[in-house]
């Protein structure tokens, strides 16, 4: 918060920032076949300029160069850094990047001591292997082309394809059925079940039934990189009790060991758990095949030992992790519930036969906690037996702050109790905030072998055989599998005494699994997958350049995309998940489809995607208002955060393809979406919207110092500056930088609000800009503690920008967190405003450092207007160039078609010259262009752009002075338009009086379009100077009118859907400097409130005196004062009171007579809401007609009828009082009024 101002002198601290920006340069200095040396320039103005600088090669193979790094020119850092002195450089994600090794070379330039090299000289020297490379595809070129800075040699290092080496698999021709199961154990499918579903199942043969799970049994599928596509499907063995006769009889069922989401796996060969955190059940599939001779896999007989060690128990785990709570509301860290200081959370297991006189260990995980959320706890955790004063288990922990602890208690010699056993987790801290959850809870103990359970053991010993003894003679429908591997189950015998010889696996414990087959949870449900074949997208002959990923149900409403896209192509969720995770909803099934299209599909493959609808972190739907559509994924790390990037990241850390993401809920949103992108596409509005841009930046003020530093402040401003050196001259720049604009006082966290800078960005969306840029603080729902935006003010609604959507690039903390299921991001709400807001929005999804924020913007912007000019790639393609691995590079997304272009023209004008180089003030100057974009007619627009002014703006912080300097666009001297037809263009401007009369150079920027092409050009180096003075003391005329240009007076109707029209004329033009006290000031004068109307303004076509302000008010009554100046700076000023008609029906306004009473002539006088005919018919007090009056087409508006006081005969009227009947008529509508009129002489 600003300090209050105390009476003592300031410490006064100058920061001066150069004019030039531009920081860190790339040149590359010598390139050939084995070598690349690259020149780094450094230049430090803030800290973003200190960040590692990333080089993206593409390399020959996997291996890396050998690399040179040399540093000159050691310098003092000219500010406080909070960058950690790290020095030198690393290779990283050395990987596959459209069949391109790549690898990404970052470099530091910092020193020791607060120093840094000002030049870095990068030697990379390659060794070519003898490997037969090929010529890149279009898609490859389109991708790499821009990203990779040795691209002319790395384009010849393209590794050949392997598409066609694979073949999908051949699974046998029929009719495919699902149904899920929830944990690891045994099911079976009985014939009522089956019969339900599975018409005529006593005339198919048993023996031809197959269940298939996905490759990966049912659990997740691994997230590590480089991963080979598997095989959809693995079959598992089955029982079919009964199948012999080769008919599915009544009393036959099927019988197989199934697994769950989650669940025990080995790994290195131990059995540890496994908690799928994306879904709750295990999509298994059975197939019933066409063929009846086809045969399905069957339960194995094991190979059985003659002896064994003897052993009559197993050992058995349970496992108890219910996710029940999302602390962060985000990641992938469940829970379960907490537990308060003082009581305890009891754990209730039944643990029937367990082995007397064998201990037992238990683990037991919990992640501290407190009340509330800012205190750091003490914890203190002890597990207690059967009751609270039962015999303690393990040693109790003390831990504190919201780290996790895990209690091990192994070899645990008391006895477990046969049945029910309970197990207190007591939280005896002191601490009252003290409040940990548990994670989960694990116990392994020995139970005894025996018939009268089913139930699931592993063996004790592992490099022997062993002979199980199961303590009783082996009764009826009692079977032993063994179910080490899951997909080569094997059944063991056993003796009629009960024992059984096993030969255990040598490289991991065996695994068993005893059951009476009469006593098997029956599964209820199985449903018809109709024409299912499993290859829609799992196939080689696709070929398509854009994808759509999204649930089936909105695959109509994008049809429309599909097609502007082509060749482009729908990829369900649901297609996605069957073909690729075996029917289970995991989000890696989206990566699997992707690496199929890169490596199977036809060229060009697939390089842009969008995932159409939104995200979350509640994957499973546990807390009751998951949004989620398309899956994203959540990173799990020191702060949890959601990316897209992963789903597309096959080989390494960097995405295979560009992403866009449109967080639709319903198809509403989608249809809406949809006619966003048409209307851009095919109807696109131009204007000079499409040349401009617009950079915001954040006070230097505020927050900081609390949360940040002094240059952290003005590092917004500055890295803002950067931007503005990186965009081309013939674009015009807008800056709104909140240093400018007024404080407020009010009840805000920080005291201070801005409303003007809020005002002046609504004008500025509205009026139109291509791009807006923000840099600085912000949260999901503001930009700026002074309030820029903010979400739940209800900002969004103050936004009208038509069919001039920008593209909005904020740098910013959180302002794209997509997937909280409670609450929208600014992102979201922009993105799916209708036909309104945002063409696209790139954006963060967490809080990111400002360093890496302000440096990954420029990043964006350099690749934006590459080498000069607006680039022609995708924004999806132009994102992925900041896209170098590190999780703060994931967190930019895009919200929106990553097919879409920037809304910008890139064409350039061939020549554009002006009549003089030296431009004087009062005269005229004439310019003269040539292109070949448009050789059609068109309509131009020309801006005269004074020369920048630089300023220094001084602000307190803590009771000290500091000051900044930056440079802010000149005035806008002219803004005006004309035609043009064919290459060949030329206009008028004037130069007004208030010029900069500086020495540095104005600039003309002309832009160009017809309905479908525009282009721009600039000139950069005009001259301004002062003319002769002129004798003209004469004001602007100002005049209001109706659109049609009908002129209006006070006490005029205008309908409410009408705009007003304030036409300002003057021989000289019309002062368009904003510069103060010569603005075009509106003010309403019923509530006295003050507008400027100064940018509203614009000249008619092909003049350069007259021009047009509208007005869109819906107020009853219009009562406006308008003011403006000429360009020799003379003012005029007008008012007008005007009526508001709320609908257009024919009305008959303000009807007079005068003079009443007349002796020789009168006028009847009336205001008519539309054209009609009039008819004014006089009559006498006895109701005798005199005399009549006609006028045919009567404008709409003001009229005037004269009368001569003679009747119809032409004779004089005698004295008295007469009747008038005024009648107006259109073709469908009538209105009259009746009057009185008198005649004196």
């Amino acid at each position: 918060m600003k300090s209050p101002i105390r009476n003592f002198s300031y410490f006064f601290i100058l920061i001066f920032v150069s004019n030039l920006f531009s920081s860190v340069k790339k040149t590359i200095v010598k390139q050939n076949n084995t070598q690349i040396i690259i020149e780094i320039y450094v230049d430090a103005i803030s800290d973003a300029d200190l960040y590692h600088t990333s080089l993206l090669l593409g390399l020959p193979d996997n291996k890396l160069p050998i690399t040179n790094i040399q540093y000159y020119q050691k310098s003092k850092i000219p500010f406080k850094s909070n960058h950690k002195p790290i020095t030198g450089f690393n290779w990283t994600n050395i990987q596959k990047l459209k069949n391109l090794y790549t690898g990404t070379l970052r470099i530091s330039p910092l020193s020791i001591e607060n120093h840094y090299f000002k030049k870095v000289r990068v030697t990379i020297d390659f060794t070519i292997p003898f490997q037969n490379y090929r010529t890149p595809n279009k898609s490859e070129v389109s991708f790499l082309k821009n990203r990779l800075i040795n691209w002319n040699n790395a384009k010849k290092w393209f590794l050949k394809s392997n598409r066609a080496s694979h073949k999908a698999a051949d699974y046998p021709q029929g009719t495919w059925y699902q149904f899920f199961t929830e944990k690891d154990g045994l099911y079976s499918l009985s014939y009522e079940t089956l019969s339900n579903t599975i018409a005529d199942l006593s005339n198919i043969d048993p023996r031809s039934i197959s269940i298939f799970l996905s490759n990966d049994l049912g659990r997740s599928k691994t997230q590590n990189f480089n991963q080979t596509i598997l095989d959809n499907f693995l079959e598992i063995p089955l029982y079919i009790d009964g199948e012999d006769d080769g008919i599915f009889n009544s009393e036959d069922k099927i019988i197989f060991y199934g697994r769950g989401s989650s669940g025990f796996d080995f790994n290195q060969g131990n059995l540890t758990w496994n908690q799928n955190l994306y879904f709750n059940t295990n999509s298994c599939m059975l197939l019933i095949p066409y063929d009846n001779q086809n045969r399905g896999k069957r339960i194995s007989q094991a190979y059985q030992p003659e002896s064994g060690v003897l052993i009559d128990y197993g050992i058995v785990l349970n496992h108890i992790e219910l996710d029940l709570t999302n602390l962060s509301s985000s990641g992938i860290e469940w829970l379960d519930s907490p537990i308060s200081q003082g009581t305890a959370k009891p754990i209730i297991l039944e643990m029937n036969n367990p082995k007397f006189g064998t201990s037992f260990s238990l683990s037991a995980k919990f992640k501290g906690h407190s009340v509330d959320n800012n205190s750091v706890a003490l914890h203190q955790i002890k597990i207690l037996h059967n009751n609270l004063s039962g015999n303690q288990i393990g040693q109790k922990e003390n831990w504190s702050g919201n780290t996790f602890k895990t209690i091990y208690a192994n070899n645990q010699n008391f006895e477990l109790t046969d049945g029910v056993n309970i197990f207190y987790l007591l939280n005896s801290s002191t601490d009252q905030h003290s409040l940990p959850y548990l994670d989960y809870f694990q116990i392994e103990y020995a139970k005894k072998l025996n018939f009268e359970e089913n139930f699931t053991f592993t063996s004790p010993i592992e490099d022997q055989n062993t002979r199980f003894d199961f303590g009783s003679q082996n009764p009826d429908h009692i079977f032993l599998w063994d179910i080490s591997d899951p997909i080569n189950i094997l059944d063991l015998e056993i003796d009629e005494s009960g024992l059984c010889n096993v030969q255990n696996h040598m490289d991991k414990p065996s695994r068993f699994v005893i059951f009476n087959k009469n006593e098997i949870s029956d599964i209820s449900n199985i449903y018809l997958k109709e024409n299912q074949s499993f290859n829609q997208l799992r196939n080689i002959n696709i070929q398509a350049d854009y994808v759509i990923i999204g649930p089936e149900r909105f695959r109509q409403a994008s049809i429309e995309l599909l097609e502007i896209r082509s060749p482009s192509i729908y990829a369900s969720l649901e297609t996605i998940y069957d073909e690729f995770s075996a029917g289970n909803s995991d989000p890696m099934a989206i990566r699997s489809f992707i690496q199929w299209s890169q490596e199977y599909w036809g060229n060009p493959s697939p390089n842009n995607i969008l995932l159409l609808g939104d995200g979350g972190y509640d994957y499973r739907n546990i807390s009751g208002f998951s949004s989620i559509i398309v899956p994203t994924i959540q990173v799990q790390s020191s702060r949890s955060y959601a990316t897209d990037d992963l789903l597309a990241s096959i080989y390494g850390n960097i995405p295979e393809v560009a992403l866009g993401r449109y967080p639709a809920k319903n198809i509403q949103d989608v249809s809406n979406f949809i006619e966003k992108i048409k209307s851009i596409e095919n109807n696109p509005t131009f204007g000079p919207w499409r040349h401009k841009v617009t950079l915001v930046a954040d006070d230097a003020a505020r927050p900081e110092p609390n949360h940040g530093s002094i240059a952290t402040g003005q590092s917004h401003t500055i890295n803002s500056e950067q931007l503005a050196d990186l965009i081309p001259s013939s674009i015009n720049i807008e800056k709104l930088y909140m240093m400018e604009f007024p404080e407020v006082n009010d009840a805000s966290a920080y005291g201070v609000v801005k409303p003007d800078a809020t005002e002046s960005l609504f004008n500025t969306l509205n009026n139109g800009t291509a791009i807006i840029s923000y840099i600085g603080h912000g949260s999901p729902y503001q930009l700026a503690q002074e309030k820029l935006l903010d979400l739940n003010r209800g900002d969004i609604s103050q936004i009208n920008t038509d069919a001039k959507l920008p593209l909005w690039i904020v740098g910013t903390c959180s302002f794209g967190w997509f997937d909280d299921p409670l609450n929208e991001s600014f992102s979201e709400e922009l993105i799916r405003a209708e036909m309104n807001c945002a063409s696209m929005v790139i954006s963060t999804t967490r809080a990111i450092t400002v360093v890496g924020n302000e440096r990954y913007t420029k990043d964006l912007f350099e690749n934006i207007f590459d080498n000069g000019k607006v680039s022609n790639q995708t924004v999806g393609i132009i994102l992925q160039s900041i896209k170098d691995g590190t999780s703060e590079s994931q967190y930019f997304h895009l919200f929106g078609d990553p097919g879409m272009k920037i809304p910008m023209p890139k064409d350039t004008l061939l020549t554009l010259t002006i009549s003089s180089d030296t431009l004087r003030t009062l005269e005229k100057g004439v310019f003269y262009g040539d292109q070949m974009t448009i050789t059609e007619s068109g309509d131009g627009y020309v801006s005269l752009i004074d020369a920048d002014r630089d300023v220094v703006r001084s602000y307190d912080v803590s009771s000290e002075k500091y000051s900044l300097s930056y440079s802010l666009p000149g005035a806008n001297l002219f803004r005006g338009n004309f035609s043009f037809s064919g290459s060949n263009f030329e206009g008028e401007i004037r130069i007004p009086l208030d010029i900069s009369y500086s020495n540095d150079l104005a600039k003309l920027i002309i832009y160009l379009n017809n309905d479908n092409k525009d282009v721009i050009g600039a000139i950069n180096s005009l001259k301004l100077k002062g003319g002769s003075t002129i004798q003209d003391n004469q004001g602007p005329n100002i005049v209001f009118e109706t659109i049609n240009r009908q002129r209006l007076e006070n006490n005029d109707h205008l309908l409410s859907s009408e705009d007003l029209v304030i036409r300002i004329s003057d021989p000289i033009g019309i002062n368009l400097t904003n510069e103060i006290g010569h603005e075009i000031i509106l003010t309403d004068l019923s509530n006295q409130e003050v507008y400027n109307k100064t940018n509203q303004f614009s000249y008619d076509q092909n003049s350069i005196i007259t021009g047009t302000i509208l007005l869109n008010s819906f107020n009853e009554k219009i009562n406006i004062n308008i003011k403006a100046w000429d360009n020799a700076n003379n003012p005029s000023e007008k008012s007008i009171i005007l009526n508001r008609s709320k609908n257009n029906l024919l009305k008959i306004y303000n009807i007079y007579n005068f003079p009443n009473p007349f002796s020789d002539f009168t006028q009847f006088t009336f205001e008519l809401s539309k054209p009609s005919s009039i008819q004014i018919d006089i009559y006498s007090v006895g109701g005798k007609k005199i005399f009549s009056i006609k006028k045919v087409n009567a404008p709409k508006g003001f009229n005037i009828i004269n009368w001569n006081g003679q009747n119809s005969f032409g004779d004089n009227l005698a004295n008295g009082v007469y009747i008038y009947h005024l009648k107006a008529t259109t073709e469908n509508e009538k209105n009259s009024y009746l009057g009185r009129v008198a005649k004196f002489k």
